[in-house]
């Protein structure tokens, strides 16, 4: 399960030194069901708004597919519509950006994933141009990181100084085989250094695309190094610790009630289903000849989301509440409180939060209304 791969030392040195340099508010009022004791439940605020319908360009966002705080309290949005990063500052003024549809410097074809490093590195991973694009605090391009085979990490974390954790795809086209592995990457090499999980399945093309995350672990990692998996199931919490090297050091197992999915969830999924089907081609494309059958996963997952703030806190969203709601662990496992986020926000089931040591950020991809970034205040 764990494997250790020599590093380049020249590219180590290179990424690490490299990076370093010199709207409206609103918060919830709905009362929480079944919630624990005042005493030991918190309920998260909304400290500013960014994003317009109409209105100024940079703050017309069109899908925000990955966003994180930076260090100084702002925020950086990754645009799949625009294909570029946004900077704002905490007060959801527009600052700078980054990127545009391409293949050169800078350029993005299908950016997924951003993480800002302990060096206050940028790094953003692009799917179809195969590559770690690395930028400076300024935004300003210093490299493309490639060489992943098959492809670069669709989702990556921070965990250090110039070290980020990826979640890899992985096929074996002769034994018929897809999986992943969660893998710590460093300083401009695509191979990894340490493997905390891995897995692989008969390959199944009806877990291709937004289906895959249905069966694929959830982790995070903080810039101590340690990182967090949970397991893809549905009636328990099952998280495992990782030290930096590898070791495990906690492990947090608690049973939870199986929470169905709603009629108009699954509906969604198959209507998303359809979609991908079709622009997968099983009308022409490369999946030609394969049949696809949509075959759903009817209980939502017992976690949803992990993050890890500057206090060393493992933030773990618990996916059979409809709004924001998580445990909050110590790294003994220990529970110290439980926390929601509630909004006047139709879309409040869907909303994505991404916890970091820089603070946390919410956001919906597909929202009823206009895409929009949420600065949360966490405790």
């Amino acid at each position: 399960m764990k494997k250790l791969i020599l590093l380049s030392a020249i590219f180590a040195f290179l990424l690490i030194t490299s990076c370093d340099s010199g709207s409206t508010e609103q918060t919830g009022d709905a009362v929480i069901e079944d919630t624990p004791e005042e005493s030991s439940h918190i309920r998260l605020t909304v400290l500013q708004t960014i994003g317009v319908e109409l209105g100024e360009a940079n703050l017309v966002f069109g899908r925000i597919v990955d966003a994180v705080r930076t260090a100084d309290g702002g925020v950086l949005a990754l645009d799949l519509t625009t294909l570029n990063v946004r900077r704002f500052d905490s007060n959801g003024d527009f600052i700078a950006s980054a990127g545009r549809e391409g293949s050169g410097p800078g350029e993005f074809q299908n950016p997924r994933g951003i993480a800002i490093l302990e060096n206050n590195c940028l790094i953003v991973s692009d799917m179809s141009g195969g590559s770690i694009k690395v930028f400076n605090d300024s935004l300003v391009w210093i490299e493309d990181v490639t060489g992943f085979f098959p492809r670069p990490p669709f989702t990556v974390r921070s965990a250090g100084r110039g070290v980020f954790t990826g979640l890899l795809p992985a096929f074996d086209r002769e034994e018929g085989l897809m999986g992943y592995s969660i893998a710590r990457l460093e300083a401009g090499n695509p191979e990894p250094t340490v493997i905390y999980a891995e897995d692989m399945t008969p390959f199944d093309p009806s877990r291709l695309g937004p289906f895959g995350a249905e069966s694929t672990p959830i982790f995070t990692s903080g810039n101590s190094g340690n990182v967090f998996v949970s397991m893809p199931l549905v009636d328990k919490i099952d998280i495992i610790g990782y030290l930096p090297e590898g070791e495990v050091f906690l492990e947090i197992s608690e049973e939870v009630e199986l929470v169905l999915k709603t009629d108009e969830e699954l509906a969604d999924e198959e209507a998303e289903f359809e979609e991908f089907a079709s622009r997968r081609g099983s009308r022409g494309g490369r999946m030609s000849g394969i049949e696809l059958t949509f075959d759903p996963i009817l209980y939502r997952r017992s976690v949803s989301e992990l993050g890890i703030d500057n206090q060393d806190r493992l933030w773990v969203r618990l996916g059979g509440y409809r709004y924001p709601f998580w445990n909050v662990y110590d790294m003994s496992g220990e529970l110290l409180f439980t926390a929601s986020l509630e909004l006047d926000d139709p879309d409040i089931d869907e909303m994505t939060v991404r916890i970091t040591n820089n603070g946390a950020v919410a956001w919906v991809r597909d929202p009823v209304s206009w895409p929009r970034l949420y600065l949360i205040e966490l405790p």
